[in-house]
């Protein structure tokens, strides 16, 4: 991947400004066990175990030991390639293109994502489906805003629009 300086800045912009983290592609869902799974995939050994460093000191430090390229090449495409199929990317790439939203048929199919029930009563039995609210994400949130509570797709995410735009064209 060839990156100028421009490309650079500019995508690093939208790294150290991005929510959420890492622009969600990690598995983790907290920044503990986020910082622990860029740990066991071999960065940030500068972090002791336990430590508890602000989002933005991380960003810094990565940008640092990899640069964008590297935050890119070593932990972005390759997130994407494991979680979603070059049938998948091709699918939100015609929607992108055509100005719409995936279906969420599509979605809920290719186990992107999973739908979840409401109900106007919350009892304790209820916490564990709105396991949304504490972080939790479906591959498809990497990409989309869902609605979970009405189950539709409202629109693309700000990763969305740099990976067709900016990133997705560099692989090629």
């Amino acid at each position: 991947m060839n990156l100028t300086k421009e490309q650079s800045a500019k995508l690093g912009k939208y790294f150290i400004n991005a929510d959420p983290f890492l622009w969600g592609v990690l598995q983790a869902k907290n920044k503990k066990e986020r910082l622990k799974e860029l740990k066991q995939m071999g960065f940030l050994d500068i972090y002791s175990e336990g430590s508890n460093p602000i989002y933005s000191k991380i960003n810094r430090d990565l940008l640092v030991e990899l640069g964008i390229k590297g935050i890119l090449e070593k932990i972005v495409i390759p997130k994407i390639d494991k979680n979603f199929s070059q049938e998948t990317l091709r699918y939100f790439r015609d929607c992108w293109e055509q100005g719409q939203t995936p279906d969420l048929n599509y979605l809920v199919k290719n186990s992107l994502y999973h739908k979840r029930n409401f109900f106007t009563v919350t009892t304790p039995e209820v916490y564990d489906d709105l396991s949304h609210i504490a972080g939790y994400k479906d591959p498809a949130f990497i990409f989309v805003q869902i609605e979970t509570q009405h189950n539709f797709v409202e629109r693309w995410t700000v990763f969305a629009g740099l990976w067709f735009e900016e990133i997705e064209p560099l692989l090629h």
